[in-house]
């Protein structure tokens, strides 16, 4: 036996054929998989890594996960403003404070990185020069387990601010209303040096997330597969698409999912897999081959979320009825066909929300006249066009012509309800119904019902007034130029009223006289909505339009005519209607 001993140079366990497989190649081999690095042969520039924080934005997008990391689901999205213009932001801000998200049911409270009262004006005025907006929603999965969620938001913040190189300007508020406690935050479009502050795609999609997952894993100690395993199992009878679908679709092959080649980490949940496959199969979005061997509806994706959305409509919808003390069966719900040309429903507002927080677009429950209670997307709404719970409002879808794009409207028909309107001295939409040639059908039931009554009712009140009268046979004339008279009656009362509070002269125009002044603020009336414009110790009421509200407290001015006012919103002219 030889003493001799030689060392072999290398690295341990080195053999001189063998390629070293180093940690970059590793994760540029999944980053080629998840579609984030291309190949030199070809060019496919997405801009996807513009921007500040792009090197972890890329890392996070490639799915690198460590295991046992607690799920957050963060939504992002920049808002660009037109000319300084902040009315949805400060829409939004006003959405993001609404009462009742807190665990007491009180307004929202925003807070930020050393403060927990911000001023959500303050924050506005400083972002009047920005050219945009980041806003976030982040939603951690087992939220319900922090004591706070500020601490954790911080945090995600201060993170943040070390992967984009500056200081962050943001506000945030912590939303309990639902089932997952959520936060909203936003954040000023510029940096700590006062320029534009440009944000990577990347890390908007998947940074935000991969460091709020790795602070939650932190806070609450990584997810044990039993609660994992607990999680999954509620999920095999998920009416919606789940993480288990996902899986399922992830290791399919042309829809086809064999599941003896699924890989060793889904061996831990095979149980839940199979469980959710025969689900599935109940559902006809799956079908078994062979043993073992599944074909997956190609549209499988589409219909789960397609039928997760109506699932939560109807649950939005119960929670709206029982919160306004409507009853109503739940075969009467009905989502309403924005695609269908000319479709169209007419109804009080009984419940109004946001079907996407973090783009602004609203939603409404409408307790129809036609005896049904629909859903109704509406799209982003201007803050003076958002409709309030209990006013009358109509739904309708555009004429689908050749070259016009198909567009749902929504139309408020009265700002007042229906209770107020029977005595109402004014021009309300039941007396603008008592006239029309092609009044609402009304259903027997529901508000259907309710309408017909207040019909008659109003009937009763006009004749009381001399404003109509009875034949006969119990039919009903109405006094000629009848709304010009309640328009008038109610002119009149509204501006004594107005005069004694303002302490100012009302005046009326005369057609063709010109108006001008201060647009000082809307005011409701039973005849309908209506500006306050002053000018030197007067006043006038005049007809509201919605251009008006991005001029309040400016002046304004315009000419009077039988449709009320044609408004001139060019510059001011110097000695025009001036006292």
């Amino acid at each position: 036996m030889s003493d001799t001993f030689t060392p072999k140079l290398g690295r341990i366990g080195w053999k001189r054929d063998l390629r070293l497989d180093r940690y970059v190649n590793q994760v540029m081999r999944a980053a080629h998989a998840a579609g984030h690095v291309h190949g030199k042969t070809r060019s496919n520039f997405t801009g996807s890594r513009i921007g500040r924080g792009s090197a972890f934005g890329t890392l996070a997008g490639a799915g690198l996960y460590v295991g046992g990391n607690r799920r957050v689901i963060v939504k992002a999205r920049i808002t660009k403003f037109k000319g300084g213009q902040l009315g949805a932001a400060r829409a939004h801000l006003r959405y993001i404070q609404r009462d009742g998200v807190t665990p007491e049911g009180d307004e929202g409270k925003l807070y930020g990185r050393d403060i927990d009262e911000a001023d959500g004006t303050a924050f506005l005025d400083k972002c009047e020069n920005d050219r945009h907006q980041f806003r976030l929603i982040v939603s951690p999965e087992d939220g319900t387990e922090l004591a706070d969620l500020k601490p954790f938001i911080r945090d995600l913040m201060t993170k943040a601010e070390v992967d984009l190189g500056t200081k962050l300007d943001w506000i945030a508020v912590d939303h309990y209303n639902t089932g997952h406690p959520h936060t909203h935050i936003i954040i000023r479009g510029q940096d700590d040096r006062g320029n534009d502050l440009v944000i990577a795609k990347d890390y908007m999609a998947h940074g935000f997330r991969s460091r709020a997952r790795e602070l939650l894993t932190l806070e609450l100690g990584a997810e044990l597969e039993s609660d994992m395993a607990q999680k999954l199992t509620r999920e095999v009878d998920a009416d919606r698409f789940t993480r288990l679908d996902r899986a399922l679709l992830k290791h399919s092959d042309q829809n086809i999912l064999v599941v003896s080649a699924m890989p060793p980490t889904e061996h831990k949940t095979h149980a839940a897999h199979m469980g959710r496959l025969r689900k599935l199969e109940d559902m006809g979005l799956v079908q078994e081959r062979q043993t073992g061997v599944w074909q997956l509806d190609q549209d499988m994706e589409r219909k789960l979320r397609s039928l997760g959305k109506q699932g939560d409509i109807i649950k939005t919808m119960h929670k709206a009825l029982k919160e306004a003390g409507i009853d109503r069966a739940s075969g009467s719900y009905a989502v309403f066909d924005t695609a269908k040309p000319g479709n169209r429903i007419v109804g009080r507002v009984a419940g109004i929300g946001l079907a996407d927080e973090i783009n602004d677009k609203h939603f409404l429950v409408v307790d129809g006249m036609d005896g049904k209670v629909h859903y109704a997307d509406v799209g982003r709404l201007p803050s003076e066009l958002v409709p309030a719970k209990g006013m009358i409002v109509a739904i309708e879808n555009a004429p689908r012509g050749d070259d016009e794009k198909q567009r749902t409207r929504l139309r408020i028909l009265s700002y007042m309800n229906l209770g107020r309107l029977v005595d109402a001295e004014g021009a309300t939409w039941l007396d603008r119904e008592l006239l029309s040639s092609r009044p609402e059908a009304k259903s027997r039931d529901g508000y259907g019902a309710m309408v017909q009554t207040a019909l008659d009712r109003r009937r009763q009140w006009l004749a009381l007034q001399g404003l109509g009268q009875f034949g006969a046979e119990g039919d009903f004339s109405p006094a000629p130029n009848l709304l010009n008279t309640l328009r008038a009656r109610d002119l009149v009362r509204s501006s004594e009223r107005l005069s004694k509070e303002l302490g100012l002269n009302a005046w009326q125009p005369m057609e063709g006289e010109a108006v001008s002044g201060t647009y000082l603020r809307p005011v409701t009336l039973a005849s309908g909505k209506f500006a306050v414009v002053q000018r030197a110790h007067e006043f006038t009421l005049v007809p509201w339009q919605a251009q008006l509200e991005p001029r309040l407290g400016k002046f304004v001015q315009g000419i009077a005519d039988t449709n009320g006012i044609t408004w001139d919103w060019g510059s001011r002219q110097r000695g025009l209607g001036i006292g």
